[in-house]
């Protein structure tokens, strides 16, 4: 008996909460900050001043370029097809990375390698560990990969069907 008089007081609370909450919102008047705002439109630029600002900001960014130190154009237009020519045609630009293919490893520690494709090297080439082509460099031989280390690249060779 006292658990249905203590459930009958929750409710009525709750519902005289609820009437009082009902009353307020349908009596809120909407805040008065809130009113737009009026300016006046804006008046745009004439085309000849953004004709103007173009042509200074195109000057600045050529007088500027990071990427050229004579800020002037190359001498030579870009072909991908063409073989890379200097403009002198002193001597051709190697564009192609050189494609190895590792023959076989032999020895025991310290292993030794034998690989085509080094470049001014006869086919099968035996190579150590710190031994320098070029700007290639044999890196590390183990009795399963040879790693050389280029300028820019590193080749992992493996045998075919390996890691």
């Amino acid at each position: 008996m006292k658990a249905a008089t203590n459930a009958i007081g929750f409710l009525l609370v709750v519902g005289s909460l609820g009437m009082v909450a009902v009353a307020r919102w349908q009596s809120a008047f909407p805040n008065e900050a809130h009113r737009p705002i009026s300016a006046p439109p804006v008046r745009l630029p004439s085309d000849s001043l953004i004709n103007d600002s173009l042509a200074i900001a195109e000057e600045s960014i050529v007088s500027k370029d990071p990427f050229r130190v004579a800020n002037s154009p190359a001498g030579v237009r870009y072909d991908p097809t063409t073989d890379a020519v200097r403009p002198n045609d002193a001597a051709p630009l190697i564009l192609v990375r050189p494609s190895f293919v590792l023959r076989a490893i032999v020895g025991g520690p310290p292993w030794q390698a034998v690989i085509d494709g080094i470049p001014g090297q006869p086919s099968g080439t035996i190579v150590r560990a710190g031994m320098t082509f070029d700007k290639l460099t044999v890196s590390a031989i183990t009795r399963d990969n040879v790693i050389i280390k280029g300028p820019d690249t590193t080749w992992a060779l493996s045998f075919h069907g390996r890691p």
